[in-house]
């Protein structure tokens, strides 16, 4: 019997946290957790896509991109919910999320992607159900070495 829900899309999507939580749940940092009730679906890219991510100017190749360039910094913090300082819940400061570059990346055929809603991470990073993130785990990428990166200048598209 399905799970009923206030969603009526928890069931478009191939895994979600309650009751198919999918292979994310296996990788020791958990990345489904990062998908709105840990919707998400895995997808073999079946041609070269490019996409596009905000972050660290010496850091690339995160994880994390979306189908869109951003249009600002608050843009990529609230739809994304990329927090400024993360901290732990007593407090802890564990890590920092500078966003002074915007990455072009093209990802070719055979990736596997996977994509979901972007969940909450508190306060005003929010993301929600309409903003879709797409996550490339190490070993996806490392399958397709092909791939190029092109630095956007933050000063050409990030505003404050």
């Amino acid at each position: 019997m399905d799970m009923v829900s206030k969603y009526d899309d928890i069931y478009t999507y191939e895994f979600n946290g309650t009751t198919n939580p999918g292979p994310l749940t296996e990788l020791s940092s958990r990345p489904n957790r990062n998908f709105y009730g840990g919707r998400y679906n895995t997808i073999e890219l079946d041609d070269d896509i490019v996409l596009y991510r905000a972050g660290r100017g010496d850091n690339p190749m995160g994880q994390w991109f979306a189908a869109e360039p951003p249009f600002s910094r608050a843009q990529v913090r609230i739809d994304t919910a990329v927090k400024d300082i993360w901290t732990t819940p007593d407090g802890v400061y564990t890590g920092q999320s500078p966003i002074d570059k915007v990455y072009k990346i093209k990802i070719p055929k055979g990736t596997t992607i996977y994509d979901g809603p972007v969940a909450s991470q508190g306060g005003i990073y929010q993301g929600g159900l309409d903003k879709i993130q797409i996550l490339l785990t190490r070993h996806g990428i490392l399958k397709g070495l092909k791939f190029w990166i092109h630095c956007i200048s933050i000063n050409s598209i990030l505003k404050v």
